[in-house]
C-alpha cells in the first residue's frame, strides 16, 4: 500500500521540486527530440554555460545583458529551420528585468550528419546599390542551389555560413537596407540550405553614440535581435563549430553618411567576456581530437610579403591559447576580400581567409554591364567560397567561384599582352598617369613572362608549368598584382568615372607564380596539385588576349593528351609507352602524362590512359 501511495505522489513531488528549482533561477526550459528530453546539451546566455539534465531540463540565472539564450546543437541532431535556412537554436529573452523568470523550450530533430558539405562564404555586403541584390541572387544564391542539387544527388547533407559583413552599415539609413531587410531577402530568394551566420564590422549600427562603455553592445543589438547571437557554438557530426564576434565596435572617427553618429571605427579583438564563455564551451568538448572550426570575421593571422605568418588580432595569442589542448583547429575568416592560408607558430591552428562573395563590393560586375557576370576580388580571385567536405573527422577543402564554371583554381597571364595593353591603350595610359604607385604598369616583367594566379594556394601545393610539349618552366612564387583585377576594376572604373576608389584598387597578393617562357607563341599548360592530391590543369594559347572574359578561353587541358594535338587517342598511348621505355618521343607533355597523380610516369598511367580512351569510344 505504501509503495502505491509513493508511486502516485513521486511524479507530483518531482514536478514540485522542479518548480521550486526553477523559481531559484530566471531562465529555464526543456530541450527535447520527438517528445523525449535530450541530456547533456549545452545552454548559454553568452556568459553562463550549463547543460541539460537526464530529462532535457536546464535552468540558470542570467544577467540578460546579451538578450538571448541559445543551445549548442549536439552531435546527431539538428535544430528547426525557419524558412528552410534560419536555424532556431536561440530565442530572445522576453524581458530585460532579471527578476522576471522565463521559460524557453527547444525541439531537436535527429540527423545522421557525420558526412556533409560545408560552404564558407564571406562579405556579401548587400546595401541596395550597384545592382548588388541581383548579382547576389544570380551568383551566390544560384551557386548554393547548384551545390544543394549536387549534394542531393549524392545523398549528402549541406550547410553554409557567411563570415560577416552580410550588410553595410554605411547604407543602413542612406539606402534603408539593414539586417532585417537582409534576412527578408534570404526568404524571398529561397536561400536553399541552412545558414549559420557570423557578425562582421559592417553589421553594427552606426547610429549608436560612439566611444561609450555600451557602444559595442548597443551597436550589435540589431544583430542579436534579428539574426542570431553574436557568438555561439554548434556541432555538425564530429566537428565542433564556434562562431565568434571579433569586432569591438567603437564608432570612432568623424561622422559621415546618413544616420551615422560616428566614423564606424572598431578594434579587431575578442572581448574578455567572450573569451571566458569560449573557455567554458570548450571544457564541454572532452574529446580533444575533435576537429574545431572557429568562424569569425576579421583574420587573427595574416601573411607578409615574405609569405611569413604573423599575429594580427589585438589579442590573437589569448584566443589561440584557448585551443592548446586540441589537435586540429581551423580558423575561418573573411574581411580582406582575398584568399590566403596562414600557418602560425601554433602548430595545431591553420587560418583560412576566404575571398568575398561580393568581390570588389560588386563594382567589377556592375562595370562590365554584362549581366553582372564578371566579379573579381582585389587579389584576382573570382567571387566565390570555400567548399569543404566533411567525413567524420576527415576534412578537405577547395575554393570555388560563384560562376557556373565554379571549379576553376587558377588563371594564366601572357604578360606580353598585359604589358602591351598598359603601355599603349589610351585609357590605361591615362589611368597609370593619374594613379602612379597605385595602378601597376606591369612594365618590369621580362618579355615572354607568364604569370599564374593560384587562388587558394597553400604551401603544400605543387605548381608545375610547361611551355608547349618540350619545355618545363620554373614556377616562382612572388607577391604581385593580379592583372585581371586591374582591368576589371581600375581600368573600367576610370574609363566610366574618370577616377577610382583607391581603397578598392588592385592589391598585392601572395598566390602568384612567375615563369619565364622561351617563346612568345607556344601554349602554356599549368598543373596544380592541392593538399589532398586533387589535380587541376589549365592551358592558354599564345598570344593570349588581355580581356575581362579571358577566363572563358582558358580551358582545362585534357589529361592524357601527351602529344599536345588536342585529342586523346592511341597515338598518346604509343608516345607514353616510348617515354617509359626511354625512347624520348618528340612532342611529349609530361605534365599531363601522370594520369594517376602519383608523381611518376609508369605502366599504371598507360592502363589508365587506355581505359580513358575506351571509355570515350563507348
Amino acid at each position: 500500500m505504501a509503495n502505491k501511495i509513493l508511486n502516485r505522489w513521486l511524479p507530483m513531488l518531482a514536478l514540485a521540486c522542479m518548480s521550486l528549482q526553477a523559481a531559484a533561477f530566471n531562465v529555464s526550459g526543456h530541450i527535447t527530440c520527438e517528445g523525449a528530453g535530450v541530456a547533456g546539451v549545452a545552454v548559454s546566455d553568452g556568459v553562463v554555460v550549463t547543460t541539460t539534465d537526464a530529462s532535457g531540463y536546464y535552468s540558470f540565472t542570467s544577467d540578460k545583458k546579451n538578450g538571448y539564450v541559445f543551445y549548442t546543437v549536439p552531435r546527431g541532431y539538428e535544430p528547426a529551420y525557419a524558412n528552410g535556412f534560419n536555424p532556431q537554436f536561440w530565442q530572445q529573452f522576453k524581458s530585460t528585468n532579471t527578476a522576471t523568470a522565463e521559460t524557453h523550450d527547444f525541439a531537436l530533430t535527429r540527423s545522421d550528419n557525420d558526412k556533409y558539405i560545408m560552404i564558407f562564404g564571406a562579405d556579401s555586403h548587400l546595401a541596395k546599390r550597384n545592382g548588388d541584390r541581383t548579382m547576389y541572387n544570380n551568383g551566390w544564391i544560384a551557386a548554393l542551389k547548384r551545390e544543394k542539387n549536387a549534394a542531393k544527388q549524392s545523398g549528402t547533407k549541406i550547410y553554409s555560413t557567411i563570415l560577416g559583413d552580410l550588410t553595410w552599415d554605411l547604407y543602413w539609413y542612406a539606402n534603408k537596407y539593414n539586417l532585417v531587410d537582409f534576412m527578408a531577402d534570404q526568404a524571398t530568394y529561397g536561400y536553399p540550405i541552412p545558414l549559420f551566420p557570423v557578425m562582421g564590422n559592417h553589421d553594427n549600427d552606426g547610429a549608436v553614440k560612439p566611444l561609450t562603455d555600451n557602444t559595442d553592445l548597443l551597436a550589435s543589438k540589431p544583430w542579436r535581435t534579428f539574426v542570431c547571437p553574436n557568438y555561439y557554438s554548434f556541432n555538425l557530426g564530429r566537428v565542433h563549430y564556434i562562431v565568434l564576434d571579433d569586432i569591438f565596435y567603437t564608432n570612432s572617427g568623424t561622422a559621415s553618411g546618413t544616420g551615422m553618429a560616428g566614423g564606424r571605427g572598431y578594434l579587431d579583438q575578442v572581448t574578455d567576456e567572450e573569451l571566458s564563455w569560449l573557455v567554458k564551451d570548450l571544457q564541454l568538448v572532452t574529446d580533444k581530437s575533435t576537429p574545431i572550426i572557429v568562424m569569425f570575421h576579421i583574420p587573427q593571422f595574416r601573411l607578409n610579403s615574405s609569405f611569413a605568418t604573423y599575429g594580427a588580432g589585438r589579442n590573437y595569442a589569448a584566443l589561440a591559447a584557448c585551443f592548446n589542448d586540441f589537435k586540429t583547429v581551423h580558423f575561418m575568416s573573411g574581411h580582406t576580400h582575398y584568399n590566403y592560408t596562414a600557418h602560425p607558430s601554433y602548430r595545431n591552428i591553420t587560418e583560412h581567409n576566404i575571398a568575398a562573395i561580393c568581390a570588389t563590393w560588386w563594382w567589377t560586375g556592375r562595370l562590365q554591364n554584362t549581366n553582372y557576370a564578371y566579379n573579381y576580388c582585389q587579389d584576382g580571385s573570382p567571387a566565390g567560397y570555400s567548399y569543404w567536405t566533411v567525413d567524420g573527422d576527415s576534412l578537405q577543402w577547395k575554393y570555388k567561384s560563384i560562376a557556373s564554371n565554379g571549379d576553376a583554381q587558377m588563371r594564366i597571364y601572357d604578360m606580353n599582352a598585359v604589358k602591351n595593353f598598359m603601355a599603349t591603350e589610351a585609357t590605361a595610359k591615362a589611368l597609370v598617369k593619374a594613379y602612379p604607385g597605385t595602378v601597376p604598369t606591369f612594365g618590369t616583367y621580362s618579355d615572354n613572362a607568364v604569370l599564374t594566379n593560384v587562388f587558394a594556394y597553400d604551401t603544400d601545393w605543387r605548381v608545375e608549368v610547361h611551355e608547349g610539349v618540350q619545355y618545363t618552366l620554373a614556377a616562382n612564387r612572388l607577391a604581385a598584382y593580379d592583372p585581371l583585377h586591374v582591368l576589371a576594376y581600375d581600368y573600367y572604373r576610370y574609363k566610366s568615372a574618370g577616377s577610382i576608389t583607391t581603397t578598392f584598387a588592385t592589391s598585392t597578393n601572395y598566390h602568384m607564380f612567375l615563369s619565364q617562357a622561351h617563346t612568345s607563341y607556344l601554349p602554356i599548360t599549368v598543373k596544380v596539385t592541392d593538399s589532398f592530391g586533387q589535380v587541376y590543369y589549365k592551358t592558354i594559347q599564345r598570344p593570349q588576349s588581355y580581356v575581362v572574359t579571358m577566363d572563358a578561353s582558358q580551358a582545362p587541358y585534357d589529361l592524357g593528351d601527351v602529344n599536345g594535338d588536342g585529342v586523346v587517342n592511341v597515338t598518346d598511348v604509343t608516345a607514353l609507352i616510348n617515354k617509359i621505355l626511354g625512347n624520348s618521343p618528340t612532342g611529349f607533355n609530361s605534365i599531363v602524362a601522370d594520369l594517376n597523380g602519383d608523381g611518376a610516369i609508369n605502366v599504371s598511367d598507360v592502363t589508365l590512359l587506355i581505359n580513358k580512351i575506351l571509355g570515350t569510344a563507348q
